[in-house]
């Protein structure tokens, strides 16, 4: 699963990040579940496996389950 992970300081931080592994994946979305996404993304940037850094002119064209911020969590609806 491909976590895009947004940090909003100035200027925004935004890391493409993998969950290789089932028990990863279990383990953020249920933290996601309980609503604990700064826990999740810690957790995502601590255990998941980097990919790339996005540069925000290229942030509308990744291919991420979930788009992650320090107060939100959205599925990318996008996704094809």
């Amino acid at each position: 699963m491909k976590v895009l992970i947004v940090i909003r300081r100035s200027p925004a931080q935004r890391f493409l990040m993998e969950l290789h592994t089932s028990e990863l994946i279990k383990e953020v979305s249920s933290l996601l579940a309980k609503r604990r996404n700064s826990q999740a993304m810690a957790t995502t940037l601590a255990k998941g496996r980097f990919d790339r850094e996005v540069h925000e002119s290229e942030a509308q064209k990744v291919k991420a389950d979930i788009i992650l911020t320090e107060e939100s969590a959205h599925w990318d609806l996008t996704k094809k």
